[in-house]
């Protein structure tokens, strides 16, 4: 769809172009700086330097020229120094946006970029076996929020849980449980006596030389497709995906594959052959088959046993995920630790001769620290395990949904209490750039107040309740003219609702999920200064009342679908 801020920097290449004083391929229309009160700018130097004149009486002259056409959204054209200004009609603006939000529904935000091109992203990626802890929420929710963002874009997304279910490590799980035995609990207390009897065998085994060539047999026999290993490994894989799914319906995690690691064993020596004979690997001293590329240090596809790595992996993962789906993007969501890694991943994939049209992109992210900055670790005994955590602020949220709400029946206020805690972890990572290490501090994650997914709900549920009250008292939305909404605070909400498709692609093109959450932010506080400014049920007349209904209601709309994007459900109460 054409969105009104899209028509109006058209209509402003139009109205410059039928001056014909402007070559149109030096027409450049940009958003001008705060200070400047316009809301686009076109900054005559260049084609002023082109055509020999004088960039300030060239501006003049423009606007003296400019003749915008009948019901366009240009409203005033002003001249100031070389930059020629033009800001937006208030009532077409006002009438324009509302229609649009109304119209659009749920799809308001999205275009159509990527139209006819395929996205794939990794994300998740938990270890089989092992808990899911606070580690790995990071890549689960800004993964799921780029798969949002990117389907908004337009593009076919493949979101892609690559499972760490092979590997060095399940030499030594399939060894632990054949020495102690086999766990007997099921879901999250059989996953932690896994994770006990990984560390009791990796603690022996330090000294006891004998205990780790029995995990590298384990390790190269469940390569090489021993039945026990093999059936071993499946309980391991079909235990961890059980207790995975509850934190993933929890978080509203929905993925279109769980290729694991296993899944591309079968492409492993043909992937090792391909590096060879392309000579982006060779076979080392030792036997061991080695890349060294783009002044990057060495590193190992096969190690001089024959058995493969974490590298060869992701080599072969690359080469099917193009020809299976055959992406313009495939996306990694992985900490910064493993930064070197995908520089290294990367080369070789393009030394080899893949991917030489595909954006290959690491979203890197921070750690997860305690109130006071400590890294959260399990060898420090202060990690915080996934269901706990969501257990956790579920539970802060229930106590202050009742505390506030306690005339609403305790199945809502549990419906509620789950939206609102859950969408404090959620926002709580993706309201800040992922670079950044976060932390766990749970006053601010559930204010109702301030910089919180709790803020955001809270202003989108007030939005709702006035809507309610309205169609008690009678009063509609039908016959409201939005020209009426000309008060400073009512243009400002409506510029800002009219800049979520914007907000959209520059999210996809920084994959940065924090710019849809300053939009958000940004949403509610207009809301609550227009709310403050503009009374909506008191309003001093029927039809300017019907004229705020109608802000209120594509408020709640937009900023509806601007958390949906992030993953954060809106309730209708609070």
């Amino acid at each position: 769809m054409g969105y009104a801020l899209e028509r109006f920097i058209t209509e402003i290449k139009e109205s410059i172009a039928a001056t014909g004083k402007v070559p149109v391929e030096l027409i450049e229309i940009t958003t001008p700086k705060p200070n400047i009160p316009a809301d686009r700018t076109f900054v005559t130097f260049k084609a002023a330097k082109a055509l020999g004149v004088d960039p300030a009486k060239f501006a003049a002259e423009l606007a003296a020229a400019i003749a915008p056409p009948p019901g366009s959204l240009i409203g005033e054209v002003t001249a100031t120094g070389a930059f020629l200004n033009f800001s937006l009609h208030p009532q077409r603006l006002a009438a324009t946006v509302l229609n649009e939000i109304e119209t659009a529904g749920e799809a308001y935000g999205t275009v159509a970029d990527g139209a006819g091109r395929t996205v794939v992203i990794d994300y998740s990626s938990p270890n089989i076996a092992k808990r899911m802890h606070v580690g790995h929420i990071r890549s689960t929710i800004i993964g799921q929020a780029l798969v949002h963002i990117f389907r908004a874009l337009g593009y076919r997304v493949i979101g892609d849980n690559h499972l760490g279910d092979w590997g060095t490590q399940f030499g030594i799980i399939l060894a632990a449980m054949q020495r102690y035995g086999r766990p007997q609990n099921e879901g999250e207390a059989a996953m932690a006596e896994l994770e006990a009897l990984y560390a009791r065998y990796n603690a022996e085994m330090k000294d006891n030389p004998a205990l780790e060539d029995e995990a590298r047999r384990w390790s190269l026999a469940l390569e090489q497709g021993d039945p026990t290993a093999r059936e071993l490994w499946q309980w391991c894989v079909d235990l961890s995906l059980r207790a995975a799914q509850r934190n993933y319906d929890r978080l509203g995690i929905r993925f279109d594959y769980a290729y694991g690691e296993s899944f591309y064993e079968a492409m492993l020596p043909g992937v090792i052959e391909e590096a060879l004979r392309s000579e982006a690997a060779f076979r080392d001293v030792d036997g061991a088959v080695v890349a060294e590329l783009d002044k990057l240090p060495k590193f190992i596809i096969q190690r001089n046993d024959g058995g493969t790595v974490y590298m060869t992996r992701d080599i072969a993962t690359i080469k099917f995920r193009l020809q299976e789906f055959n992406p313009s993007h495939i996306i990694y969501v992985v900490d910064a630790r493993q930064e070197l890694h995908f520089r290294q991943l990367f080369a070789i994939v393009r030394a080899m001769g893949y991917a030489r049209d595909v954006e290959l992109v690491h979203v890197p992210f921070g750690v997860i620290t305690t109130a006071d900055g400590q890294p959260l670790s399990t060898k420090k005994g202060n990690m915080v395990y996934l269901e706990a955590l969501l257990d956790d602020a579920v539970a802060r949220a229930r106590a202050l949904v009742d505390a506030k709400s306690a005339d609403l029946p305790p199945a809502e206020r549990a419906a509620i209490a789950e939206a609102v805690g859950i969408g404090a972890v959620i926002y709580n990572d993706l309201y800040q750039d992922p670079r950044r290490n976060i932390t766990l501090d749970w006053d601010r994650m559930l204010s109702i107040e301030g910089n919180s997914a709790a803020y955001l709900q809270y202003s989108h549920a007030r939005c709702r309740s006035i809507l309610r009250r309205a169609a008690e008292e009678g009063a509609t939305l039908a016959d409201a003219d939005p020209a009426l909404l000309t008060h400073p605070s009512e243009q400002r909400l409506i510029r800002h609702l009219a800049r979520l498709h914007e907000a959209v692609r520059e999210a996809g093109a920084r994959y940065a999920p924090f710019v849809i959450a300053d939009w958000c932010y940004t949403t509610a506080r207009e809301f609550g200064i227009f709310f403050e400014q503009c009374p909506v049920l008191r309003a001093e007349a029927p039809a300017l009342r019907a004229a705020r209904l109608q802000l209120v209601a594509a408020t709640a709309n937009a900023l509806r679908n601007g958390l949906a994007l992030l993953g954060i459900n809106a309730p209708e109460r609070m």
